[in-house]
């Protein structure tokens, strides 16, 4: 895990996020992308106008969550697999 402090981030280069650390960090027009490794941390950061991308067997989940969205049925699980609170643990 990479330890960020301190650091101001743009919209130059897209931030790998996976298993990363950021502390008091300022991001503007950033875009982080999420493979499904070890979950990333932020704290105490700031962010402006950022977005998120999902690749790998991120993307994959999140494809699955979408189909279940429609499916019959398929909200319920939604809602109960995000419903506040909540934590999924192995």
């Amino acid at each position: 895990m990479a330890e960020f402090r301190n650091q101001s981030f743009d919209g130059a280069t897209p931030i790998e996020t996976d298993g990363n650390h950021y502390l008091d960090c300022n991001f503007r027009e950033a875009t982080f992308v999420y493979r499904g490794g070890g979950h990333p941390r932020f704290d105490r950061c700031t962010f402006h106008s950022c977005g998120w991308e999902f690749a790998g067997p991120a993307l994959t989940t999140i494809q699955f969550l979408q189909q279940m969205n429609i499916a019959p049925g398929g909200d319920a699980l939604i809602a109960q697999i995000f419903r506040p609170g909540a934590y999924l643990q192995e």
